[in-house]
């Protein structure tokens, strides 16, 4: 995983995002062998870490619409 990748969460812990795509913006401290992500979606940073596990990557922004540092 890297920043700018489009992932899907995970529906099972994540109800209010499902059939939504977030775009990894930054990576945080790296807690129980799994890095945490810093997710935005609908153009909203998610409040907290999100863990790698609980992630899925679908594609990457070609474009790095990212707006430069959050």
């Amino acid at each position: 995983m890297k920043v700018g990748d489009l992932v899907k969460f995970s529906e099972e812990f994540y109800t209010e995002y499902k059939g939504k795509v977030g775009m990894l913006v930054d990576q945080g401290l790296t807690t129980w062998g799994s890095p945490m992500w810093q997710v935005m979606v609908d153009g909203r940073i998610h409040p907290f870490h999100v863990a790698a596990k609980d992630l899925e990557v679908i594609g990457y922004d070609d474009n790095k619409m990212i707006g430069g540092r959050l």
